[in-house]
């Protein structure tokens, strides 16, 4: 009895292992679809406005901007005005807006100035886990690049992405400038929009890549 008791628990403790190794096989090639796939079933639209430092001021005002003093131009440094949409499945976290210059390869992240949404001004971040985009997709790989800095609370010089809350449906609005000494962007199809989600524990599951179309 106790060798067949032996056996009996070898076997339990091996179909046990079985199926735990099994059940981290089907999460890692769901994980794996979720980073190829999860973005499919959200719509997304960006237009974008390439306004002269004059206009910014009531460009920003007329979409939607009421938050303290108006936002102005700088013609030193280009101004790019997104109006994004999109629609889907709610979920939890954020959804995070990276602007890319395609001009450049690899596309250059375009740095926010300020966004703001239903909910009213949302600011703009980075975090070290946005850089695992540059791992899992090729289009993405200058978001690897962070310039060292003595202040590293800041948002590094050359990154930054504008949330937004995950909802089922919404809007969002970004000012963008290309940058000290950046090639004066002309035609807005040169400009990429990574639409990413980030769940409640700050942890990105996947991008979706959106073309810009020039604001009607």
């Amino acid at each position: 009895m106790g060798r067949h008791g032996a056996r009996l628990r070898w076997v339990v403790a091996l179909v046990a292992a079985t199926v735990a190794v099994l059940a981290t096989v089907d999460r890692l090639r769901d994980r794996e679809r979720e980073w190829e796939q999860g973005g499919a079933v959200v719509q997304v639209t960006v237009e974008a406005f390439l306004p002269t430092a004059g206009q910014v001021a009531d460009l920003t005002a007329a979409h939607g901007w009421r938050n303290g003093a108006a936002v102005t131009g700088n013609p030193q440094n280009q101004s790019v005005l997104v109006r994004l949409s999109w629609s889907g499945p709610a979920r939890p976290g954020s959804y995070q807006v990276i602007l890319l210059d395609t001009r450049t390869n690899p596309a250059r992240v375009v740095r926010p100035h300020s966004g703001w949404d239903a909910a009213g001004s949302t600011g703009f971040n980075w975090d070290d886990e946005y850089e695992m985009l540059s791992q899992r997709y090729d289009w993405l790989a200058g978001t690897a690049a962070r310039p060292w800095s003595s202040d590293s609370l800041t948002t590094p010089d050359n990154l930054g992405a504008v949330g937004t809350h995950a909802t089922s449906a919404g809007s969002l609005v970004a000012l963008f400038q290309m940058g000290m000494g950046a090639e004066p962007l002309t035609d807005p199809t040169h400009l990429l929009v990574a639409f990413c989600h980030v769940d409640a524990d700050g942890e990105v599951r996947w991008a979706k890549r959106v073309p810009v179309t020039p604001a009607a």
